[in-house]
């Protein structure tokens, strides 16, 4: 998804990436998913849950309605999505409980139909939720659209109250490309989620977000 740059052009990238990541986090993630639109191939065999994994699904589900969000429409068109997320603190790993997150991400169409725009938080899908006493939280929406209605498989963001840097992002990787990898791979702000399918076939996924919180 991610253009290839020469070794000059790759210098002057770097540069603005420093700039740029730590505070506009989703700038920089839309910047780079409109330059190389097109170039992801999903996966469309994704494997069934396990036994373990659908325990652990059951555990989430069963979390208390303030650490839930739905942030979609009943009606919204497109395939039902499902992350269980923990919030962790980075370094020790250990939970960061009861803190409140904004999720949100596109359509199916890839738009985030802006409340306010140029801010891309005020999207109409979106949503607040907060951590449990394990730092656990929840979310069942839809599978985002890339941008420019590039087909499915975009990328969803969470805003971390109280965190430093404060926005997160998460994409999938049946969905993703190489460069989409190396990328997030080199970004502790970016993180790749492996997609399952539940008997009700739904997209499940599993998340840990390490976080340094102020």
């Amino acid at each position: 998804m991610f253009p290839t740059l020469n070794r000059k052009d790759g210098r002057s990238f770097l540069k603005i990436k420093k700039l740029t990541l730590m505070k506009f986090p989703t700038v920089v993630f839309i910047v780079l998913a409109l330059l190389g639109a097109g170039h992801c191939q999903p996966v469309d065999d994704i494997l069934p849950l396990d036994a373990g994994e659908k325990a652990r699904l059951r555990q989430f589900e069963a979390l208390p309605p303030s650490a839930q969000v739905h942030p979609v429409p009943e009606n919204e068109p497109g395939t039902p999505l499902v992350v269980c997320g923990k919030l962790l603190h980075k370094g020790s790993q250990a939970p960061v409980p009861h803190t409140s997150m904004l999720v949100y991400h596109t359509d199916v169409r890839g738009d985030y139909q802006q409340r306010v725009q140029g801010k891309p938080e005020t999207a109409r899908i979106s949503g607040k939720v907060e951590t449990d006493e394990q730092g656990r939280f929840f979310i069942s929406t839809i599978l985002p659209g890339r941008y420019s209605n590039k087909g499915p498989g975009g990328h969803n963001h969470l805003q971390v109250e109280g965190a430093r840097p404060e926005g997160y992002t998460f994409q999938f990787s049946q969905y993703s490309s190489f460069g989409d990898k190396q990328f997030i791979s080199s970004n502790d702000q970016f993180f790749l989620v492996e997609l399952k399918r539940d008997e009700q076939g739904r997209l499940v996924g599993f998340l840990d977000v390490p976080v340094r919180v102020m």
